[in-house]
């Protein structure tokens, strides 16, 4: 399907695996296109292994390529997006060319998780049980590692991280995954995707690429049902929180058809990731790892940084980073764990087109609202309309600064942006550490301690 000469488009950690991996296992000649600068150490591999290459725009050389290998960011209402749909050349993205890859190999059991919140978690909790089970696990896609990084080794299971971008650059319906899940589906990325119908049908296009069983929560068939292709609706498995059912959470109580079993044993921050866990649970007991076992395995999880990540104390005063926060869904999430009179919340980053009206609900309750930086214009415009204080400042170290003016000793700190990051930060883990770094160094502070 894929001849001749390739059009890469943007060459960021995925696309430059693929690329590596072309040229060990392809014929193929390459084109490499990049709409902002490549940095030095990728001129230089470009250069070394004479792959020709164009930066700060694309050009007509990039659309006389033969097919094209996105980067999942590129939207397809971007004006590059949509001259490749038009071309009617071959396109991919380097997930669904390594998929396509392993289905010709011998390879394990691939299980796919998408989701507006809470995908990393459920993937590297099930990459956690099932390698703690002795299967040799890969643990990536979206999350990190790129796909193709696993083609020359065989695993038992790939835990696979798959984002809306991604499934919506799937250009064949072919049967990729074993197991899936989709976890929630509220407003984000609606400054890629059109509307939420838009974002939704993406979500779910990861059943059809599934043979065996999809996990879905139930509010997603409650809302956006009508969007199911019929064929698929055999292979769901509802998952509630909400009412008894073939497998829900009610109280702490996961139930799976005649399995039971209490969660209580896990103390992971969060009602929302007693939910991740249960899925998690169902997934595994799909795997073939009893729920039992699965649970015994999960007590040693640890979080991945950036996501509700306890920094520490200073005069009594909690502070929590949870940079992953990239929309009002995560926010509202972060805040239910929380007496909101004694939340100083920071908010931050890039809007995506979402309605704020049940964020606002949340906090015009918190203690105090605090802006780093004024990217969030719609959300502060109808703050300010409403009567509700909040204060802008322009650096990390401000915000702390005035969430410590502002506290005393029983409050907690939380930073849980609600944007993405790219406004003043390279991606949500920069923000992140920029605020464990402030944080400590407020803690070096004689005046704070």
């Amino acid at each position: 399907m894929y001849s001749g000469k390739a059009g890469i488009i943007g060459l960021g950690e995925s696309n430059y695996r693929l690329v590596e991996y072309l040229l060990q296992n392809s014929h193929s000649e390459i084109f490499v296109s990049e709409k902002g600068k490549l940095d030095l150490e990728k001129k230089e591999f470009l250069k070394t292994n004479n792959i020709e290459f164009e930066e700060s725009g694309h050009t007509e050389k990039l659309y006389d390529c033969d097919w094209f290998i996105l980067s999942p960011g590129i939207s397809p209402h971007s004006e590059v997006g949509e001259r490749i749909l038009s071309s009617g050349k071959p396109f991919t993205t380097e997930l669904e060319f390594a998929l396509d890859k392993l289905k010709k190999l011998e390879h394990g059991v691939i299980v796919g998780i998408t989701g507006t919140n809470g995908k990393s978690t459920v993937t590297t909790m099930v990459g956690h049980i099932a390698k703690k089970s002795g299967l040799k696990t890969f643990i990536g896609g979206n999350l990190g590692t790129p796909l193709i990084s696993s083609i020359n080794e065989r695993f038992d299971v790939y835990v696979v991280e798959v984002s809306s971008f991604q499934l919506t650059w799937f250009g064949k319906k072919e049967k990729y995954f074993h197991l899936s899940s989709i976890l929630n589906i509220a407003q984000d990325h609606l400054d890629y995707h059109r509307d939420m119908r838009e974002y939704a049908l993406a979500k779910l296009k990861i059943i059809e690429l599934t043979s065996g069983s999809s996990i879905i929560n139930s509010e997603i068939l409650e809302n956006f049902g009508d969007l199911l292709v019929d064929k698929t609706k055999k292979q769901i498995i509802p998952f509630s929180t909400r009412k008894d059912s073939f497998f829900c959470l009610k109280d702490g109580i996961m139930r799976l058809h005649k399995l039971s079993i209490s969660l209580d044993s896990l103390n992971f921050p969060g009602i929302h990731n007693q939910e991740n866990a249960a899925i998690t649970l169902g997934l595994a007991q799909f795997l073939g790892i009893h729920v039992h076992d699965a649970l015994e395995k999960l007590q040693d999880y640890a979080f991945l940084d950036h996501r509700m990540q306890k920094c520490g104390q200073i005069n009594g005063v909690t502070f929590i980073n949870d940079s992953k926060a990239t929309n009002a869904h995560a926010v509202i999430n972060a805040l239910e764990n929380f007496d909101l009179e004694k939340v100083i919340i920071i908010l931050s980053g890039k809007e995506k087109r979402e309605d704020y009206t049940p964020l606002i609900k949340k906090i015009s309750r918190v203690k105090h609202i605090i802006f780093l930086g004024d990217s969030l214009k719609s959300l502060i415009e109808r703050l300010k309309k409403k009567g509700i204080t909040y204060d802008v400042v322009h650096t990390i170290d401000e915000a702390l600064k005035k969430a410590v003016e502002l506290s005393k000793a029983g409050d907690i700190v939380l930073f849980s942006p609600g944007g993405s990051s790219f406004d003043l930060y390279k991606n949500y883990k920069e923000r992140g550490k920029d605020f464990v770094k402030a944080f400590n160094n407020l803690i070096k502070r004689e005046e704070v301690i």
